[in-house]
């Protein structure tokens, strides 16, 4: 069965119940809520994944460490803890996650619900869902900045780079 998903008026107002599909379709006319996963060290050090091949949009490019969408009835967080664990074997409670700052994307038509998790899980101790995540890594903070600035990193317009950026280098 196709993944169900909440929608939203801009506003964030509940509108209903729709599949992924036509979440994705080109101009569906309600948001949804995806989650994006931003995860840092008690060094600093921030994660990042490198898609999977088989992936569609951006195989084989340098992403945040873990996204996803949230299912119908389960709230933002419920989501960062499911994608945490299922992408990167990463095991986690709601109340791990700092929520950042909601995202309105246009052109996918999400209100994108931006998270941080900090732990010190260990890649070796990473469980990765290969069917998503080629492989993660550790990265010291001038490291990441030159990753996410280059064409090795998925697509994210300047603002939101220059945002997330700021974001992480304060919560170093």
């Amino acid at each position: 069965m196709e993944e169900l998903l909440d929608t939203f008026d801009i506003n964030g107002n509940f509108l209903g119940i729709k599949t992924k599909s036509f979440c994705h379709s080109e101009t569906p006319g309600v948001y949804h809520k995806p989650v994006w996963i931003w995860i840092m060290n008690n060094e600093g050090e921030i994660l990042v994944q490198k898609r999977a091949l088989a992936k569609k949009k951006s195989p084989g490019k340098w992403d945040m460490p873990s996204a996803g969408h949230v299912e119908a009835g389960e709230s933002p967080v419920q989501g960062c803890v499911r994608e945490t664990e299922e992408e990167l074997g990463i095991k986690c409670k709601p109340k791990d996650f700092i929520f950042l700052k909601e995202i309105v994307n246009q052109h996918g038509w999400e209100l994108a619900q931006v998270y941080l998790l900090k732990t010190n899980t260990k890649i070796k101790d990473m469980k990765l869902q290969k069917a998503e995540v080629e492989q993660v890594k550790w990265l010291k903070y001038a490291d990441f900045v030159k990753l996410f600035y280059s064409d090795e990193f998925c697509e994210h317009e300047k603002s939101y780079k220059d945002w997330v950026c700021d974001v992480l280098k304060r919560y170093q």
